[in-house]
């Protein structure tokens, strides 16, 4: 026997006897129901089958209303009958059955499923998104406070550079100052005219005099030339360490990369925050939360009525199968109460939240201190870099960080300095710097 209950259909067929009883789509359920009853008497207990039961596992509200009605047909012929009425129960049960293992059931799962995509949407949209403000700057500020302490040290790393220049311009100054005297002495047209002409009135023995003068003369302008150039030669040596204004610079150099990696490590960081946290992505999260929940507030709402509807005839029903139970005399004051009884839909009502708010307006141009590349970033980031050397070198202020205007962010490649002897022209002494020496007591 096959039962087809649906709001178009309804289809009985019954396939327990020789010849099967069809029942068309324009009968009604309650002919339906009572072919039911009579082909029930002759299959000896055998009861529904599985293909029987299934075909009542969507309770629609029209469907269900036929049953009531066929339910309260059946109470009233048992009334007529009396006690020559067939026995019911074991048919009843089975239909207790169905409703509460298939009726009920598919009504709390469409119930279950509206109730639970309103808790969830709501619980995600209350949640909220992540905003601009939100974005964690503290997995990279450590790394900006190393690259800000490493411009002051980058700013020392190059005064040493430059005292050694200054030193050597001192030294140079010195050398040049003390051999002047040398190369003067080391002129033959110093002597000019020529010193070996005999002095008038040289006494006699003119010639030994003459020698003996000469001889005097000469060593002692000798002795001078030698002190004069001692004095050249010995300028560089002093009681302090020798120190190498070449190795200097290289370790200004190595410094100065050292910081603009930290730099970019930083600010590689604050790019993705920037392209992550901002007013476009926030704004479409929050939309998109609202969205969901008001979509399932408007399904579950448009839904909320038919679910109501059909809890209150599934338990009319289940008074209705009560009833039957009861003696022929009382049915009919059974079935007055059943029809007149208010039933719950407590257990289907739905519990609904909100509304939701408008999303809250967002002004990215209050974020451009994110990016790198702008003069607000710098001014939120690199503010504790403090200048205390006026110089450039290589086109760039000594101690400052690295300037980018690109809009990928990563501005540049870092390279470490290549550094042995060679060092740069365009310092505050430009020239070659790779004398070693010392400032000692030269003033």
């Amino acid at each position: 026997m096959k039962l087809f209950i649906s709001a178009a259909t309804l289809v009985l067929s019954s396939c327990f006897l020789p010849a099967c009883v069809a029942v068309s789509s324009t009968e009604s359920l309650s002919r339906a129901m009572h072919k039911l009853l009579e082909m029930q008497k002759h299959v000896h207990g055998r009861g529904l089958s599985q293909t029987q039961k299934n075909n009542l596992y969507m309770p629609e509200k029209s469907a269900l209303d036929e049953m009531e009605a066929s339910l309260v047909s059946m109470a009233r012929d048992r009334e007529k009958q009396g006690s020559a009425a067939a026995n019911l129960t074991d048919f009843l049960t089975q239909i207790q059955d169905i409703i509460d293992q298939t009726m009920k059931q598919s009504i709390l799962a469409r119930y279950n499923t509206s109730q639970t995509s309103l808790d969830t949407t709501w619980a995600t949209y209350t949640t909220g998104c992540a905003g601009v403000g939100d974005a964690p700057w503290s997995l990279y500020t450590p790394i900006n406070t190393q690259h800000v302490a490493c411009r002051g040290q980058e700013e020392s790393a190059y005064t040493s550079y430059t005292d050694c220049l200054n030193d050597q311009a001192i030294i140079q100054g010195a050398t040049a100052a003390r051999c002047a005297a040398y190369n003067n002495l080391n002129t033959m047209s110093r002597y000019s005219p020529s010193p070996c002409v005999m002095q008038p009135n040289t006494q006699a023995p003119t010639i030994g005099n003459y020698l003996r003068h000469m001889k005097q003369y000469w060593q002692t302008e000798l002795a001078n030339l030698r002190a004069a150039r001692n004095d050249c030669s010995n300028v560089t040596t002093t009681s302090g360490p020798t120190t190498n204004c070449d190795a200097l610079y290289c370790t200004w150099m190595a410094k100065r990369y050292q910081c603009d990696d930290y730099q970019r490590s930083f600010e590689n960081g604050a790019c993705l925050l920037s392209r992550n946290y901002t007013c476009a992505r926030y704004t479409g999260c929050m939309t998109a939360k609202a969205n969901a929940y008001n979509e399932a507030h408007s399904s579950a709402n448009a839904s909320q009525a038919g679910l109501q509807a059909e809890w209150r005839a599934v338990k009319r029903i289940e008074c209705l199968i009560d009833s039957l139970g009861a003696p022929a005399a009382q049915l009919q004051s059974q079935i007055d109460a059943c029809i007149a009884r208010t039933h719950s839909t407590t257990q289907v009502t739905f519990t609904y939240y909100g509304p939701t708010a408008p999303v809250p307006v967002c002004d990215q141009s209050q974020y451009t201190n994110m990016t790198p590349g702008n003069a607000a970033f710098s001014t939120r980031w690199y503010s504790g870099v403090t200048l205390t050397v006026s110089a450039s070198e290589d086109g760039r202020a000594v101690g400052t960080p690295r300037t980018c205007a690109s809009s990928v962010c990563d501005c540049w490649n870092g390279t470490a300095p290549t550094c042995t002897v060679a060092v740069s022209s365009s310092g505050p002494l430009a020239g070659s710097h790779s004398s070693s020496h010392t400032i000692g007591n030269l003033s």
